[in-house]
């Protein structure tokens, strides 16, 4: 997610009245309002109620207005509401969005690739004014269609808008796409700043073609799901909060905005889990007004919207009922303790929430366990696929499925992101046992999707991991990835105590430690540790431990960094998983920020086991056992050779030897080694200022 830009004090006091007349308007329609909790259908009448007193209050005004809302989650029964003004009105940038959607077809069709260089000549009649920033470069200039489509979204950029309505095929391509998903308003008729003048026309829209728009990629419906997903990230990104960006948390908003001398709009989608929907407000006014009045109604219209999707419905019949995260208590672990610690607190600094969980499964530690940092729930990311993992292997050895099964994967069902298939020609056919491969050696967001698909959708998974005793509170698999929360509890999550008893799980029976068939056999344990023993994404936990004792599975998207697995030294394993996600106020890449983090926490526990690793000491020349070659193990007899004992057994004889040694204390005395083992630096953000003028 972009870095917003800081606020100043005229935009505090603006956002401020905001939310004082929003409060305003909602207490004028007060009266509509149940007393008590509303059904959706009840709820959905309130809220256009609302919005129609707002609306009247604009026309009263002088500002002529149109507000649109589509349910995108299902909680409101796929509802709409179209209140105001829905004539057309001139579209500024809004404009800009089937622009972006016609570009990306082209991306799907294979005609267009977002690395493509165009070539901006100098003196070219697109380079104009108004927002953006493209203007202020030396030209001529060579810049890639992705750099353009950033441009022209997040900062409104004019002149790169231009240059893409020419590689777009011009004006007619453009109306002949909107024309085929069935509007009639929207129009294209000029370039950006250029005059509406003969033989140019004016470029025009209304709320509810520009809502439906946004619906359909949100819904994935004209455009595959890879290209309607970077849509909508770069909507993420917006950074002109001067309209529903003043009164809508960024972290849950994605949006494209647009204004005139005499109108001002904006549109997009307000992500509320379980509660998401599109949303557009139009306003046209006289061109003396100053826009600052009018950005109020789009802002007061965007409150009431997002304090509606906050208010309690009545519960359904049978309410899902989601189990509190479990928060250990962590044994004491000192050497490790002291080391992480420091780590954690240095990120928070930063802006970033570390947590992690360690525990011992060989018994040398005395199946110690750590929990460090926050360890109530996290977004997920790819390392929810571990629990998907463990049900294709579940229905391989129930025979349900076969690892050699042949499976369709249409182009529909190419998904972006991690991964190769979707570098593939489609349809292709993959075995499943391809698919799991991909799913953990590289995180493949196409076989991920089909493999949920292919186990009979999310009720399997998570009833899989329910049998194991992990509660649903801890790990949770609601949603495909890039794919739309189905409500009630429909979203992706886990916490570092689940995810720590599913790698304890794989471990303990791929060894035979615990048998549970009902959950895995030992050989459907072993080929998934297998797997993360081949995992290909270093950035994390990879980057400072060899490959051939680290077990894992990464995750990250613009919210989260994560690894999770084990480390399998030979008689000392253990689990280690370390999760990151944004504190409150961050801005910045949380990949660039969090992963240094991770890769010292990895260090330190790395380090760590070899500075407490079982001491063999070798008898000097001359004294029996060194003409054979024998030698002293822990706990060994100094007149022979050393007996064969478990780890744990010579973690307990070392300790009767009254030498003082202990695991923590000799991880002291190289204490600094560890903490330095790995160099962290923490990458910030440089904030992106751009000027935030018209078309």
């Amino acid at each position: 997610m972009r870095a917003r830009l800081p606020s100043t004090p005229p935009r505090i006091l603006t956002r401020l009245t905001a939310w004082v007349a929003g409060a305003a308007v909602i207490a004028a329609s007060a009266v509509a309002a149940p007393a008590a909790a509303a059904t959706p259908d009840q709820a959905w009448t309130v809220l256009e109620d609302r919005l129609a007193v707002l609306i009247a209050e604009a026309e009263a005004d002088g500002v002529r207005m149109g507000v649109s809302v589509q349910d995108l989650s299902g909680t409101y029964g796929d509802a709409t509401a179209s209140v105001g003004n829905q004539e057309r009105y001139k579209a500024a940038s809004v404009i800009k969005l089937p622009l972006l959607a016609l570009l990306m077809s082209y991306a799907d069709a294979g005609t267009l690739s977002l690395d493509e260089t165009i070539t901006i000549p100098a003196n070219d009649s697109n380079i104009v004014g108004g927002s953006g920033t493209l203007r202020d470069r030396e030209f001529p200039l060579d810049i890639t269609v992705r750099e353009l489509m950033e441009l022209m979204v997040q900062v409104s950029d004019n002149t790169a808008t231009n240059v893409l309505i020419d590689r777009a095929g011009g004006f007619d391509a453009v109306n002949e796409y909107i024309s085929s998903l069935g509007f009639s308003q929207m129009w294209l008729g000029r370039k950006m700043i250029h005059p509406a003048s003969p033989p140019l026309q004016e470029n025009w829209l209304n709320a509810d073609e520009v809502t439906e728009l946004v619906s359909m990629l949100y819904g994935h419906e004209i455009l595959t799901a890879a290209s309607s997903e970077h849509i909508l990230e770069l909507m993420r990104g917006q950074l002109v909060d001067t309209k529903f960006g003043a009164v809508i948390p960024r972290e849950v908003l994605g949006n494209k905005t647009g204004e005139l001398a005499d109108v001002s709009h904006d549109s997009g989608v307000i992500f509320l889990p379980g509660r998401e929907v599109a949303l557009t407000a139009t306003t046209a006014f006289a061109a003396s007004r100053p826009r600052t009045e009018a950005d109020l109604y789009v802002q007061r219209a965007a409150t009431i919207v997002y304090e509606f999707l906050q208010e309690p419905l009545d519960e359904p019949e049978e309410p899902v009922v989601i189990p509190a995260p479990t928060i250990p208590a962590s044994d004491a672990w000192p050497g490790l303790s002291s080391a992480i610690e420091p780590i954690i607190i240095e990120a928070r600094a930063a802006g970033v929430e570390l947590g992690v969980a360690i525990s011992d499964l060989s018994g040398y530690y005395d199946d110690r366990a750590l929990y460090a940092g926050k360890l109530d729930r996290f977004t997920t990311a790819s390392t929810i696929k571990m629990s998907l993992a463990a049900t294709v292997m579940h229905q391989v050895q129930s025979g349900v499925l076969s690892l050699d099964q042949l499976v369709t994967i249409t182009e529909e069902e190419r998904y972006g992101g991690s991964g190769v298939l979707q570098d593939r020609a489609f349809p292709l056919e993959v075995s499943v046992g391809e698919m799991l491969e991909l799913m953990i050696t590289v995180s493949d967001n196409t076989a991920t999707n089909k493999l949920v698909d292919v186990v009979g959708g999310f009720d399997p998974i998570n009833a899989l991991t329910q049998s194991a005793g992990i509660s649903m509170g801890d790990l949770h698999f609601g949603r495909k990835m890039f794919g739309p929360i189905v409500p009630p509890a429909g979203d992706i999550w886990l916490t570092p105590y689940g995810v720590n008893q599913l790698m304890t799980l794989f471990y303990e029976i791929a060894g035979g430690a615990s048998t549970d068939d009902d959950f895995l056999t030992a050989e459907s344990a072993q080929l998934i540790v297998d797997l993360m023993l081949q995992q290909q994404v270093k950035t994390k936990l990879g980057a400072v431990i060899p490959a051939e004792v680290l077990a894992h599975k990464t995750g990250e998207n613009a919210d989260v960094s994560h690894d999770i697995g084990m480390i399998l030294l030979p008689g000392q394993e253990v689990t280690l998983s370390v999760f990151s996600t944004r504190g409150l106020g961050f801005a910045g890449d949380i990949q660039a920020v969090a992963n240094p983090y991770l890769q010292r926490i990895g260090g330190v526990v790395y380090e760590y086991l070899l500075a407490t690793a079982p001491q063999v000491v070798e008898p000097p020349a001359g004294e029996p056992g060194a003409a054979d070659g024998q030698g002293q193990g822990p706990g060994g007899d100094a007149t022979g050779p050393a007996p064969a004992v478990s780890p744990r057994e010579g973690a307990s004889d070392l300790a009767s030897t009254g030498s003082g040694w202990t695991p923590e204390g000799l991880f002291a005395m190289t204490g600094l080694a560890a903490l330095f083992v790995v160099a962290g630096a923490a990458a910030v953000l440089i904030a992106r200022r751009r000027s935030l003028t018209a078309d």
